[in-house]
């Protein structure tokens, strides 16, 4: 596949394939033990992976195309994951890293985006009724009147490169999942965000946000000048987000363990800002 064709298909160029293959070769040499040789080889597994994000078909589907059980699809999967997130290569940086004085970034952008998931189980006593029903509205988002997980990302706006993430479940305010997710800025960082984010200037002193309008006060000519700049400078977390969401997983109706979202969400930040260097 050229370029193109591996972009459409794998959601990834072919120097990133590259990059990832060479983790995970670097990995299976680590091993002391081979064991069981596995029925594909290191690229398979990493195309079989990659097309379960780009595409988020079932494990029987991609174990029918690649003639092993659905079963070996799970394992394959989470194992190609686990390798990948313990790589330097892949992971995010660190909270720390936003506080050191040799790294400050001019402006970076927040924002968040929610992902639709299966309505959780309500398996419980009767006499634990209202605890049950506390557990699903947890998940319940109001904005998007259904069960979703949420995601955030911090990018710095001149590179477009994400920065870090956070998850949560969906019922959880933006702003509240700003804050816990503990990152601290250097005081001359601008932090901007959108209509969400609304008080975000009392962590963050150079923060700025979308203004809102009121029945009572409506903006005037300069404050939707002001809006207007505002969404020119932050348009390109819009398109970071839908660099992510091009993989299916952070798109459809999420159907697997809610304990390994955060972590599929740092490897695609991660897959996206490994993209955005090989292109320049």
């Amino acid at each position: 596949m050229n370029r193109k064709q591996s972009r459409r298909r794998t959601g990834v160029h072919p120097e990133t394939f590259a990059e990832m293959e060479a983790v995970l070769i670097e990995r299976e040499e680590r091993k002391k033990k081979s064991g069981r040789p596995a029925a594909l080889s290191l690229a398979e597994q990493l195309l079989m992976t990659l097309k379960f994000w780009r595409e988020y078909r079932t494990f029987a589907h991609l174990g029918n195309d690649w003639g092993v059980h659905e079963a070996t699809v799970h394992r394959t999967v989470e194992r190609v994951e686990a390798a990948l997130i313990a790589s330097p290569q892949v992971q995010m940086p660190k909270k720390r890293v936003f506080q050191e004085a040799q790294i400050v970034y001019s402006i970076v952008a927040v924002g968040a985006s929610e992902v639709p998931c299966e309505r959780p189980k309500k398996v419980c006593r009767p006499d634990r009724l209202p605890f049950c029903t506390r557990q699903q509205r947890r998940w319940y988002s109001g904005k998007k009147k259904q069960h979703t997980l949420k995601f955030q990302l911090l990018i710095c706006t001149v590179t477009q490169r994400i920065l870090g993430t956070a998850t949560s479940a969906g019922a959880v305010h933006e702003l509240k999942l700003f804050r816990q997710s503990g990152v601290r800025f250097p005081h001359d960082t601008a932090v901007i965000g959108d209509a969400g984010y609304q008080g975000l200037w009392l962590r963050h002193r150079r923060a700025i946000t979308t203004q809102k309008a009121t029945r009572a006060s409506p903006l005037c000519t300069q404050q939707r000048q002001e809006n207007r700049e505002l969404a020119y400078t932050r348009q390109g977390m819009e398109h970071v987000i839908r660099r992510m969401e091009v993989f299916r997983v952070l798109k459809g109706v999420y159907r697997h363990r809610r304990r390994r979202f955060a972590l599929r969400v740092q490897l695609i930040a991660a897959l996206c800002n490994l993209t955005r260097a090989c292109q320049s």
